[in-house]
């Protein structure tokens, strides 16, 4: 991970502050709404989200484009950017 970038996104779902399975409903009803290539970013101060957001997007079959963290240890934040790939 990197310095974050801004890469254009289809929507956003700030979790900032929460952690990670307070987010994954909302994250759900939001790739619900996208077509297949639009695109997610993430906001998130949770740590667990570097592990259970590839996971998810893994068994999702959705590409994770960027997965970046920025700011000190004590204030890190973790954006991602999330494709939505063809439904099988």
């Amino acid at each position: 991970m990197s310095a974050v970038t801004t890469s254009p996104a289809t929507q956003i779902l700030d979790n900032r502050g929460r952690d990670c399975a307070a987010g994954f409903v909302k994250l759900l009803e939001i790739m619900d709404t996208l077509a297949a290539g639009e695109t997610l970013r993430i906001l998130s101060t949770d740590p667990a989200s570097q592990r259970e957001l590839r996971q998810w997007a893994t068994r999702a079959g959705h590409t994770i484009l960027e997965a970046e963290k920025s700011g000190p240890f004590w204030h890190r934040e973790y954006h991602y950017l999330i494709r939505k790939e063809e439904e099988p």
